[in-house]
């Protein structure tokens, strides 16, 4: 009987659930949201955290036990923290798919929770124990226990179709989707490997002409060094033509300028000879004792060793 009790809830509250999400998704994107895991009007999380709060908070009512509306928030912070964190994981897990994201929040876990949405969840559990308590026991007292038994079996073979059609969906999505990526990545495979052969093969090709660049070059640099020892060896043997030449006009310069001095040197010997020869100390020293006497040894000295060349004095002066 409870078991049927709390499944009927868990359907009842889903489908709650189901209405709140995809009325307040349609009016904060403008335009229809149909949300929730499965194809049916019904998201199981909302159905989930509910239930398991009327549990928790018919068990404690039961045994004498009550909590403060503090207490109850954090409580229900804390659980539709842990269950949403763990359906989202799930689901992904299962089917690689993200039914919500919170990445854009503050204060968000790996975008399967956030604070804001937490808090919002932790104002539901307040209203869950003090407004939809009282009238969820009331209800489920007066029912029926045939006609609970009834319900739950007609709602859980409507919601393993709509799961089993929903997940046999989701696993061909899935299929087709790995299908996809599969040939995504080996036209990947094949496109990189083809770029990674075209690369290299033009890498080879560019040190090809690198290499070959590097060679003209070395060549070029060899002709321009031998042109230019060429050149160098030519102004060398220019140089030393020049020099050869400067050298013979610097020895016929000189020869001609030790002619000269030589010939003037002559002309002054010879003319200062003559004033020797031509110099009587009668003539200008005749007051001078013994001038007579050095008159008469120069006369003989003249006439001992230079009578031979005064034809030659005379036609040279």
């Amino acid at each position: 009987m409870w078991v049927s009790t709390f499944f009927v809830w868990f359907i009842v509250y889903s489908v709650l659930g189901w209405v709140y999400e995809s009325t307040y998704c349609t009016i904060n994107e403008r335009k229809w949201e149909n949300r929730g895991f499965l194809y049916g009007p019904c998201c199981p999380i909302y159905g989930t955290g509910i239930t398991a709060m009327l549990i928790l908070w018919q068990y404690l009512t039961s045994n004498g036990m009550t909590l403060t509306w503090y207490q109850v928030f954090i409580l229900s912070f804390l659980g539709s923290a842990v269950l949403e964190y763990t359906t989202h994981w799930a689901l992904e897990k299962l089917f690689h798919a993200y039914w919500w994201d919170y990445s854009n929040m503050p204060f968000n876990l790996n975008g399967r929770i956030c604070l804001p949405a937490s808090i919002l969840f932790g104002l539901g559990g307040l209203m869950v124990v003090y407004v939809l308590y009282e009238p969820t026991m009331e209800i489920s007292a007066d029912a029926s226990p045939m006609l609970i038994e009834f319900l739950s079996l007609i709602l859980c073979g409507i919601l393993a179709a709509d799961t089993a059609i929903t997940v046999s969906a989701l696993n061909r999505i899935a299929r087709a989707a790995s299908a996809i990526n599969r040939s995504v990545n080996e036209h990947m495979d094949h496109f990189v490997a083809g770029a990674v052969e075209r690369g290299e093969a033009a890498a080879q090709q560019l040190q090809e002409r690198r290499d070959g660049a590097a060679q003209a070059i070395a060549d070029a640099a060899g002709t321009v060094l031998d042109a230019g020892a060429a050149v160098s060896e030519r102004i060398v043997q220019g140089i030393r033509s020049d020099d050869t030449a400067l050298e013979g006009e610097r020895e016929r310069f000189a020869a001609e300028l030790r002619d000269r001095l030589l010939g003037g040197m002559g002309h002054y010997v010879r003319a200062a000879a003559r004033r020797v020869k031509g110099f009587s100390p009668l003539e200008h020293m005749k007051d001078v004792p013994g001038a007579e006497q050095f008159s008469k040894l120069m006369g003989d000295a003249r006439a001992k060793h230079w009578p031979h060349n005064e034809n030659k004095e005379r036609k040279a002066a």
